[in-house]
Protein backbone atom coordinates (compact mmCIF):
# COMPACT_ATOMS: atom_id res chain seq x y z
CA UNK A 1 0.00 0.00 0.00
CA UNK A 2 1.52 3.29 -1.13
CA UNK A 3 1.31 6.43 0.99
CA UNK A 4 -0.35 9.27 -0.93
CA UNK A 5 0.54 12.06 1.51
CA UNK A 6 3.97 13.61 1.95
CA UNK A 7 6.68 11.47 3.51
CA UNK A 8 9.78 13.16 4.93
CA UNK A 9 12.75 11.19 6.18
CA UNK A 10 15.44 12.90 8.23
CA UNK A 11 17.69 14.75 5.79
CA UNK A 12 15.00 15.21 3.14
CA UNK A 13 14.11 18.66 1.85
CA UNK A 14 11.02 19.72 3.73
CA UNK A 15 11.69 17.52 6.78
CA UNK A 16 12.51 20.32 9.20
CA UNK A 17 9.51 22.38 8.10
CA UNK A 18 7.27 19.34 8.60
CA UNK A 19 8.76 18.82 12.07
CA UNK A 20 8.21 22.47 12.98
CA UNK A 21 4.66 22.39 11.61
CA UNK A 22 3.86 19.39 13.80
CA UNK A 23 4.16 21.57 16.93
CA UNK A 24 1.71 24.45 17.54
CA UNK A 25 3.80 25.80 20.41
CA UNK A 26 6.53 28.22 19.25
CA UNK A 27 8.82 26.41 21.73
CA UNK A 28 9.85 23.47 19.55
CA UNK A 29 11.34 20.36 21.19
CA UNK A 30 14.79 19.11 20.31
CA UNK A 31 13.41 15.71 19.34
CA UNK A 32 13.68 14.41 15.79
CA UNK A 33 11.44 11.68 14.35
CA UNK A 34 13.07 9.38 11.83
CA UNK A 35 10.24 10.00 9.39
CA UNK A 36 7.13 12.20 9.23
CA UNK A 37 4.05 11.07 7.30
CA UNK A 38 1.48 13.76 6.50
CA UNK A 39 -1.54 11.50 6.03
CA UNK A 40 -4.30 12.51 3.63
CA UNK A 41 -6.49 9.41 4.04
CA UNK A 42 -7.20 6.49 6.34
CA UNK A 43 -5.28 4.30 3.92
CA UNK A 44 -2.23 6.49 4.52
CA UNK A 45 -2.50 5.83 8.25
CA UNK A 46 -2.72 2.09 7.67
CA UNK A 47 0.27 2.22 5.32
CA UNK A 48 2.29 4.32 7.75
CA UNK A 49 1.72 1.90 10.64
CA UNK A 50 2.71 -1.01 8.42
CA UNK A 51 5.81 0.88 7.28
CA UNK A 52 6.80 1.42 10.89
CA UNK A 53 6.45 -2.29 11.60
CA UNK A 54 8.60 -3.14 8.59
CA UNK A 55 11.34 -0.66 9.54
CA UNK A 56 11.30 -1.40 13.27
CA UNK A 57 10.17 2.14 14.16
CA UNK A 58 7.83 3.17 16.96
CA UNK A 59 4.80 5.29 16.10
CA UNK A 60 3.23 8.46 17.44
CA UNK A 61 0.36 10.48 15.96
CA UNK A 62 -0.78 14.09 16.27
CA UNK A 63 -4.04 15.68 15.17
CA UNK A 64 -3.15 19.35 15.13
CA UNK A 65 -3.94 20.69 18.58
CA UNK A 66 -2.18 22.40 21.44
CA UNK A 67 -0.03 19.70 23.01
CA UNK A 68 2.07 22.01 25.16
CA UNK A 69 4.80 19.40 25.63
CA UNK A 70 4.64 18.25 21.97
CA UNK A 71 4.43 14.67 23.22
CA UNK A 72 3.79 13.37 19.69
CA UNK A 73 7.27 14.40 18.48
CA UNK A 74 9.56 11.55 19.54
CA UNK A 75 13.19 10.89 18.81
CA UNK A 76 13.70 8.29 16.08
CA UNK A 77 10.00 7.51 15.68
CA UNK A 78 7.55 7.56 12.80
CA UNK A 79 5.29 10.57 13.30
CA UNK A 80 1.85 10.41 11.65
CA UNK A 81 0.51 13.93 11.18
CA UNK A 82 -3.29 13.66 11.00
CA UNK A 83 -4.01 17.39 10.73
CA UNK A 84 -5.08 17.04 7.07
CA UNK A 85 -7.79 14.53 7.98
CA UNK A 86 -10.54 17.10 8.57
CA UNK A 87 -13.68 15.38 7.29
CA UNK A 88 -16.95 16.09 9.13
CA UNK A 89 -20.31 14.48 8.35
CA UNK A 90 -23.63 14.12 10.15
CA UNK A 91 -26.40 11.51 9.92
CA UNK A 92 -29.73 13.16 10.83
CA UNK A 93 -31.38 9.75 11.18
CA UNK A 94 -29.07 8.67 14.01
CA UNK A 95 -27.97 12.04 15.40
CA UNK A 96 -24.35 10.89 15.08
CA UNK A 97 -21.55 13.05 13.69
CA UNK A 98 -18.46 11.40 12.18
CA UNK A 99 -15.35 13.55 12.55
CA UNK A 100 -11.76 12.91 11.54
CA UNK A 101 -9.04 13.80 14.07
CA UNK A 102 -7.91 17.00 12.35
CA UNK A 103 -11.45 18.41 12.30
CA UNK A 104 -11.99 21.55 14.36
CA UNK A 105 -14.69 22.36 16.88
CA UNK A 106 -15.95 25.48 15.15
CA UNK A 107 -16.54 23.61 11.89
CA UNK A 108 -18.18 20.69 13.70
CA UNK A 109 -20.63 22.97 15.49
CA UNK A 110 -21.34 24.90 12.29
CA UNK A 111 -22.40 21.62 10.70
CA UNK A 112 -24.52 20.62 13.70
CA UNK A 113 -26.16 24.06 13.95
CA UNK A 114 -27.97 23.37 10.66
CA UNK A 115 -29.81 20.61 12.54
CA UNK A 116 -30.35 22.52 15.80
CA UNK A 117 -27.64 20.48 17.52
CA UNK A 118 -24.40 21.05 19.43
CA UNK A 119 -21.28 19.24 20.60
CA UNK A 120 -19.15 20.23 23.64
CA UNK A 121 -16.01 21.03 21.66
CA UNK A 122 -12.79 22.49 22.99
CA UNK A 123 -12.84 26.14 23.99
CA UNK A 124 -10.15 27.10 21.49
CA UNK A 125 -11.26 26.84 17.82
CA UNK A 126 -7.84 25.81 16.49
CA UNK A 127 -7.66 22.55 18.46
CA UNK A 128 -8.10 19.35 16.44
CA UNK A 129 -10.77 17.08 17.90
CA UNK A 130 -8.46 14.05 17.99
CA UNK A 131 -6.24 15.00 20.92
CA UNK A 132 -9.04 16.94 22.58
CA UNK A 133 -11.35 13.92 22.73
CA UNK A 134 -8.63 11.45 23.67
CA UNK A 135 -7.63 13.45 26.74
CA UNK A 136 -11.24 13.66 27.97
CA UNK A 137 -12.68 16.75 26.33
CA UNK A 138 -13.30 19.47 28.90
CA UNK A 139 -15.08 21.98 26.68
CA UNK A 140 -18.05 24.27 26.12
CA UNK A 141 -21.02 23.33 28.30
CA UNK A 142 -19.25 20.24 29.62
CA UNK A 143 -20.48 21.04 33.14
CA UNK A 144 -23.96 20.17 31.84
CA UNK A 145 -23.18 17.59 29.14
CA UNK A 146 -20.14 15.93 30.68
CA UNK A 147 -16.63 15.72 29.27
CA UNK A 148 -16.86 15.34 25.50
CA UNK A 149 -15.40 11.83 25.55
CA UNK A 150 -18.59 10.46 27.13
CA UNK A 151 -20.37 11.47 23.92
CA UNK A 152 -17.96 9.39 21.82
CA UNK A 153 -20.03 6.35 20.80
CA UNK A 154 -17.52 4.78 18.42
CA UNK A 155 -14.08 5.12 16.87
CA UNK A 156 -12.33 3.85 13.76
CA UNK A 157 -8.83 2.77 14.74
CA UNK A 158 -5.68 1.53 13.03
CA UNK A 159 -4.27 -1.14 15.34
CA UNK A 160 -0.67 -2.14 16.02
CA UNK A 161 -1.17 -4.91 13.45
CA UNK A 162 -1.91 -2.30 10.77
CA UNK A 163 -5.62 -3.15 10.55
CA UNK A 164 -8.45 -0.60 10.40
CA UNK A 165 -11.23 -1.63 12.81
CA UNK A 166 -14.37 -0.08 14.27
CA UNK A 167 -14.88 0.02 18.04
CA UNK A 168 -18.08 0.73 19.94
CA UNK A 169 -20.02 -0.65 22.92
CA UNK A 170 -20.61 -3.98 21.17
CA UNK A 171 -17.33 -4.67 19.36
CA UNK A 172 -13.67 -4.02 20.14
CA UNK A 173 -14.81 -2.25 23.31
CA UNK A 174 -11.30 -1.98 24.74
CA UNK A 175 -10.45 0.56 22.05
CA UNK A 176 -13.52 2.65 22.88
CA UNK A 177 -12.86 2.57 26.63
CA UNK A 178 -9.28 3.80 26.11
CA UNK A 179 -10.40 6.43 23.58
CA UNK A 180 -12.41 8.03 26.39
CA UNK A 181 -9.56 9.60 28.31
CA UNK A 182 -6.28 7.73 27.76
CA UNK A 183 -4.82 10.71 25.90
CA UNK A 184 -1.22 10.25 24.67
CA UNK A 185 -1.28 6.73 26.14
CA UNK A 186 -3.66 5.40 23.49
CA UNK A 187 -2.55 2.14 21.83
CA UNK A 188 -3.67 2.83 18.26
CA UNK A 189 -4.31 5.64 15.77
CA UNK A 190 -7.90 6.86 15.59
CA UNK A 191 -8.92 7.98 12.11
CA UNK A 192 -12.56 8.86 12.85
CA UNK A 193 -14.68 9.63 15.92
CA UNK A 194 -18.42 8.93 16.00
CA UNK A 195 -20.08 11.49 18.26
CA UNK A 196 -23.53 11.78 19.83
CA UNK A 197 -24.84 15.30 19.25
CA UNK A 198 -26.90 17.24 21.79
CA UNK A 199 -29.72 19.81 21.53
CA UNK A 200 -28.39 23.29 20.87
CA UNK A 201 -28.98 25.97 23.51
CA UNK A 202 -31.69 28.40 22.48
CA UNK A 203 -30.16 31.23 24.53
CA UNK A 204 -26.55 32.14 25.29
CA UNK A 205 -25.81 35.04 27.60
CA UNK A 206 -22.45 36.01 29.08
CA UNK A 207 -21.20 38.09 31.99
CA UNK A 208 -17.75 39.53 32.54
CA UNK A 209 -16.11 41.01 35.63
CA UNK A 210 -12.64 42.29 36.48
CA UNK A 211 -11.50 42.64 40.10
CA UNK A 212 -8.18 44.09 41.31
CA UNK A 213 -5.66 41.51 42.47
CA UNK A 214 -5.84 42.71 46.08
CA UNK A 215 -9.37 41.23 46.21
CA UNK A 216 -8.10 37.79 45.19
CA UNK A 217 -8.90 36.08 48.52
CA UNK A 218 -12.46 37.38 48.63
CA UNK A 219 -13.22 36.52 44.99
CA UNK A 220 -11.62 33.07 44.98
CA UNK A 221 -13.19 32.06 48.31
CA UNK A 222 -16.62 33.17 47.08
CA UNK A 223 -16.14 31.24 43.80
CA UNK A 224 -15.58 28.01 45.76
CA UNK A 225 -18.46 28.66 48.13
CA UNK A 226 -21.02 29.10 45.33
CA UNK A 227 -19.73 26.26 43.11
CA UNK A 228 -22.32 23.72 44.28
CA UNK A 229 -25.13 26.22 43.72
CA UNK A 230 -24.15 27.11 40.15
CA UNK A 231 -26.49 25.88 37.42
CA UNK A 232 -24.96 23.05 35.38
CA UNK A 233 -25.41 25.19 32.26
CA UNK A 234 -23.32 28.00 33.76
CA UNK A 235 -19.63 27.94 32.92
CA UNK A 236 -17.58 30.40 34.95
CA UNK A 237 -13.82 30.55 34.51
CA UNK A 238 -11.61 32.84 36.56
CA UNK A 239 -8.35 34.07 35.05
CA UNK A 240 -5.45 35.58 36.94
CA UNK A 241 -3.83 37.66 34.20
CA UNK A 242 -3.58 40.95 32.43
CA UNK A 243 -7.32 40.65 31.76
CA UNK A 244 -8.94 40.80 28.35
CA UNK A 245 -12.26 42.30 27.36
CA UNK A 246 -14.90 39.97 25.89
CA UNK A 247 -13.62 40.92 22.41
CA UNK A 248 -10.12 39.70 23.31
CA UNK A 249 -8.48 43.13 23.73
CA UNK A 250 -6.33 43.71 26.79
CA UNK A 251 -7.66 45.64 29.77
CA UNK A 252 -4.96 48.21 30.68
CA UNK A 253 -3.26 47.78 34.02
CA UNK A 254 -1.52 45.10 36.10
CA UNK A 255 -2.47 41.49 36.75
CA UNK A 256 -6.06 41.23 37.92
CA UNK A 257 -8.82 38.68 38.51
CA UNK A 258 -11.30 38.35 35.65
CA UNK A 259 -14.44 36.22 35.56
CA UNK A 260 -15.59 34.98 32.16
CA UNK A 261 -19.00 33.33 32.39
CA UNK A 262 -21.53 32.01 29.88
CA UNK A 263 -24.91 30.35 30.36
CA UNK A 264 -26.17 28.05 27.60
CA UNK A 265 -29.86 27.41 28.29
CA UNK A 266 -33.27 26.89 26.70
CA UNK A 267 -34.50 30.43 27.38
CA UNK A 268 -33.19 33.90 28.08
CA UNK A 269 -34.87 33.84 31.48
CA UNK A 270 -33.00 30.66 32.45
CA UNK A 271 -29.72 32.16 31.28
CA UNK A 272 -30.29 35.34 33.32
CA UNK A 273 -31.21 33.26 36.37
CA UNK A 274 -28.04 31.19 36.00
CA UNK A 275 -25.81 34.25 35.69
CA UNK A 276 -27.46 36.02 38.63
CA UNK A 277 -25.35 34.09 41.14
CA UNK A 278 -22.29 36.00 39.95
CA UNK A 279 -23.90 39.16 41.31
CA UNK A 280 -23.55 37.77 44.85
CA UNK A 281 -19.80 38.39 45.03
CA UNK A 282 -19.16 40.16 48.37
CA UNK A 283 -16.88 42.73 46.70
CA UNK A 284 -19.09 43.33 43.66
CA UNK A 285 -19.09 47.09 44.24
CA UNK A 286 -15.29 47.14 43.78
CA UNK A 287 -15.26 45.47 40.35
CA UNK A 288 -13.28 47.43 37.74
CA UNK A 289 -15.41 46.00 34.95
CA UNK A 290 -18.95 44.65 35.30
CA UNK A 291 -20.82 43.61 32.16
CA UNK A 292 -23.80 41.35 32.80
CA UNK A 293 -26.13 39.09 30.83
CA UNK A 294 -25.20 40.25 27.34
CA UNK A 295 -25.94 38.11 24.25
CA UNK A 296 -23.02 36.13 22.87
CA UNK A 297 -22.53 33.78 19.92
CA UNK A 298 -20.51 30.59 19.85
CA UNK A 299 -18.15 32.19 17.32
CA UNK A 300 -17.52 35.03 19.75
CA UNK A 301 -16.81 32.54 22.53
CA UNK A 302 -14.33 30.71 20.30
CA UNK A 303 -12.60 33.97 19.38
CA UNK A 304 -12.35 35.04 23.00
CA UNK A 305 -10.83 31.74 24.07
CA UNK A 306 -8.42 31.83 21.14
CA UNK A 307 -7.12 35.24 22.22
CA UNK A 308 -6.23 33.90 25.67
CA UNK A 309 -3.49 31.63 24.32
CA UNK A 310 -2.45 33.29 21.05
CA UNK A 311 -0.34 31.55 18.45
CA UNK A 312 3.29 32.53 18.02
CA UNK A 313 4.23 32.45 21.71
CA UNK A 314 6.41 30.00 23.56
CA UNK A 315 4.26 28.19 26.12
CA UNK A 316 4.82 26.12 29.25
CA UNK A 317 1.85 24.77 31.19
CA UNK A 318 1.09 22.68 34.25
CA UNK A 319 -2.13 21.91 36.10
CA UNK A 320 -3.95 20.11 38.89
CA UNK A 321 -7.39 19.07 40.12
CA UNK A 322 -8.20 19.79 43.76
CA UNK A 323 -10.88 19.18 46.39
CA UNK A 324 -9.10 21.33 48.97
CA UNK A 325 -11.12 23.72 51.11
CA UNK A 326 -10.78 27.50 50.74
CA UNK A 327 -8.96 27.68 54.07
CA UNK A 328 -6.38 25.18 52.83
CA UNK A 329 -6.01 26.41 49.29
CA UNK A 330 -6.18 30.20 49.34
CA UNK A 331 -3.00 30.89 51.34
CA UNK A 332 -1.14 28.46 49.10
CA UNK A 333 -2.23 29.91 45.76
CA UNK A 334 -1.51 33.55 46.62
CA UNK A 335 2.07 33.28 45.34
CA UNK A 336 0.85 31.64 42.13
CA UNK A 337 -1.42 34.58 41.29
CA UNK A 338 1.06 37.20 42.43
CA UNK A 339 3.91 35.92 40.24
CA UNK A 340 2.22 35.67 36.80
CA UNK A 341 5.32 36.40 34.70
CA UNK A 342 4.20 38.05 31.44
CA UNK A 343 1.31 39.87 29.80
CA UNK A 344 -0.10 36.73 28.12
CA UNK A 345 0.66 34.37 31.00
CA UNK A 346 -2.31 33.48 33.18
CA UNK A 347 -3.86 31.28 35.86
CA UNK A 348 -6.98 29.32 34.93
CA UNK A 349 -9.33 28.64 37.88
CA UNK A 350 -12.34 26.53 36.89
CA UNK A 351 -15.00 25.06 39.22
CA UNK A 352 -16.16 21.64 38.02
CA UNK A 353 -19.39 19.74 38.64
CA UNK A 354 -19.38 16.11 39.75
CA UNK A 355 -20.88 13.81 37.09
CA UNK A 356 -20.99 10.06 36.48
CA UNK A 357 -18.50 8.94 33.84
CA UNK A 358 -18.85 5.32 32.75
CA UNK A 359 -16.90 2.96 30.48
CA UNK A 360 -14.03 5.43 30.20
CA UNK A 361 -10.35 5.55 30.99
CA UNK A 362 -10.94 9.11 32.18
CA UNK A 363 -10.86 8.91 35.96
CA UNK A 364 -9.15 11.92 37.55
CA UNK A 365 -11.02 15.14 38.31
CA UNK A 366 -12.01 17.26 41.29
CA UNK A 367 -14.13 20.18 42.42
CA UNK A 368 -11.66 22.72 41.07
CA UNK A 369 -9.26 22.84 38.14
CA UNK A 370 -6.17 25.07 38.31
CA UNK A 371 -3.69 25.56 35.47
CA UNK A 372 -0.66 27.83 35.17
CA UNK A 373 0.09 29.08 31.64
CA UNK A 374 3.40 30.82 30.95
CA UNK A 375 3.67 32.55 27.58
CA UNK A 376 6.71 34.43 26.27
CA UNK A 377 8.72 35.08 23.07
CA UNK A 378 12.44 35.17 23.98
CA UNK A 379 14.08 31.70 23.79
CA UNK A 380 16.65 32.79 26.37
CA UNK A 381 13.83 32.90 28.94
CA UNK A 382 12.70 29.31 28.39
CA UNK A 383 14.16 27.91 31.59
CA UNK A 384 12.67 30.65 33.78
CA UNK A 385 9.16 30.26 32.46
CA UNK A 386 9.15 26.46 32.38
CA UNK A 387 10.36 26.54 35.96
CA UNK A 388 7.60 28.98 36.99
CA UNK A 389 4.68 26.87 35.73
CA UNK A 390 6.24 23.59 36.87
CA UNK A 391 7.43 24.64 40.31
CA UNK A 392 4.32 26.63 41.19
CA UNK A 393 2.12 23.57 40.60
CA UNK A 394 4.65 21.28 42.28
CA UNK A 395 4.43 23.53 45.32
CA UNK A 396 0.65 22.90 45.38
CA UNK A 397 0.92 19.10 45.10
CA UNK A 398 -0.29 18.53 48.70
CA UNK A 399 -3.71 19.76 47.51
CA UNK A 400 -3.74 17.91 44.17
CA UNK A 401 -5.79 14.87 43.14
CA UNK A 402 -3.94 14.60 39.83
CA UNK A 403 -3.87 16.33 36.46
CA UNK A 404 -5.89 16.88 33.33
CA UNK A 405 -4.10 15.43 30.30
CA UNK A 406 -5.15 18.40 28.15
CA UNK A 407 -2.53 20.54 29.90
CA UNK A 408 -0.09 17.82 30.91
CA UNK A 409 3.52 18.57 31.82
CA UNK A 410 4.62 14.99 32.46
CA UNK A 411 7.98 15.55 30.79
CA UNK A 412 8.87 17.95 33.62
CA UNK A 413 6.67 16.76 36.51
CA UNK A 414 5.29 13.28 36.97
CA UNK A 415 1.73 13.36 38.29
CA UNK A 416 -1.30 11.11 38.45
CA UNK A 417 -3.38 11.23 35.25
CA UNK A 418 -5.58 8.13 35.73
CA UNK A 419 -7.01 6.39 38.78
CA UNK A 420 -4.73 3.48 39.80
CA UNK A 421 -7.19 0.81 38.66
CA UNK A 422 -7.68 2.52 35.30
CA UNK A 423 -3.95 2.90 34.80
CA UNK A 424 -3.49 -0.82 35.48
CA UNK A 425 -6.28 -1.69 33.04
CA UNK A 426 -4.82 0.56 30.36
CA UNK A 427 -1.42 -1.08 30.64
CA UNK A 428 -2.98 -4.57 30.54
CA UNK A 429 -4.84 -3.61 27.36
CA UNK A 430 -1.67 -2.14 25.87
CA UNK A 431 0.16 -5.41 26.49
CA UNK A 432 -2.71 -7.31 24.85
CA UNK A 433 -3.30 -5.10 21.81
CA UNK A 434 0.22 -3.74 21.27
CA UNK A 435 2.49 -6.48 22.63
CA UNK A 436 5.52 -5.25 20.69
CA UNK A 437 5.18 -1.68 21.97
CA UNK A 438 4.76 -0.20 18.50
CA UNK A 439 2.98 2.90 19.80
CA UNK A 440 4.75 5.37 22.06
CA UNK A 441 2.87 6.08 25.29
CA UNK A 442 3.10 9.09 27.65
CA UNK A 443 6.12 11.36 27.41
CA UNK A 444 7.43 11.44 30.98
CA UNK A 445 10.69 12.23 32.69
CA UNK A 446 11.44 8.52 32.42
CA UNK A 447 10.54 8.05 28.78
Amino acid sequence: MEIQGNVFWQGDDGYEQARQDAVWNARKPQRFPEVIVQAVSEDDVVAAVRLARERGLRVKARSGGHSWSASSVREGALLIDLSRLTGISFDPDTGIAAVQPGGRGRELNSTLAEHGLFFPTGHCPTVGVGGYLLQGGWGWNSRALGPACVSVVGVDVVTAQGELIHADETQNNDFLWAARGAGPGYFGVITRFHLRAHPRAKSMLASYYVYPLELMDEVLRWSLEIADEMAPELESAILGSNPRNPDGSLVPGPTAISINAVAMTDSEEEARDALAILETCPVLDRARVRETAFPVTLDELYDGANSTEPEGFRWAVDNMWSDASPDELLPAVRELFETVPTEVSHIFWYPWREQPIENAALSVWGKLYIAAFAGWTDPSEDERHVRWSTEQIRRLEPFSKGIQLADENLVNRNARYLAPENELRLERLRAEHDPDGLFHSYLTTAG
